[in-house]
């Protein structure tokens, strides 16, 4: 008896703190927005904390734990990943980068003009991302790729394409594009 009792009001419990969350993610902080939309085991969840922090994702996309975004801090969206995505464990955007700490190297001409970067990137549907993948500013990732596990990918892909490596190279084109 008090074994279900127990069950009952922990389902109840994880269903106040679920509805609490979905209905009152504009109030939140933005340090608990980071701590929920890195950390809460609901990827549900996680999804509409992500959009409050510049990530929008399609419909049937969730990502693992340990989705990291690197960027300006503002809430503008700054990630767009498409329907049916499926994205493993630890992947890393980073939208902006800038040595943000050191005024020397932000004046720096060549890292001015060729490492600080701030560009959205793109996500296109039905792609499937390893895991501890790194994808770095301004790269969109077209419809149909798989970037393998470990990759950093710089520059554009290809549709219906495998990549994987650091950098990320193109291996093969997927011959089968039809479903």
């Amino acid at each position: 008896m008090l074994k279900w009792v127990t069950q009952k009001v922990l389902v109840n419990l994880d269903k106040c703190i679920f509805d609490f969350l979905k209905n009152n993610k504009d109030i939140m902080p933005l340090r608990f927005t980071k701590l929920i939309a890195n950390y809460y085991s609901d990827a549900r969840i996680r999804k509409i904390y992500w959009e409050k922090l510049g990530i929008i994702m399609g419909e049937n996309t969730y990502a693992n734990l340990g989705l990291t975004l690197g960027g300006d801090g503002s809430n503008n969206p700054s990630v767009f990943i498409g329907n049916n995505v499926t994205i493993a464990p630890n992947l890393t955007v980073i939208s902006d980068s800038c040595p943000i700490n050191s005024n020397f190297l932000q004046e720096t001409k060549y890292i001015k003009s060729k490492l600080i970067k701030g560009m959205p990137i793109v996500i296109e549907d039905d792609v499937w991302i390893g895991t501890n993948v790194t994808i770095l500013p301004g790269v969109t990732i077209r419809k149909g790729s798989v970037i393998g596990a470990g990759s950093v990918v710089l520059k554009d892909t290809e549709p219906y394409s495998t990549y994987a490596g650091v950098p990320a190279k193109l291996l093969h084109n997927i011959e089968d594009k039809a479903l």
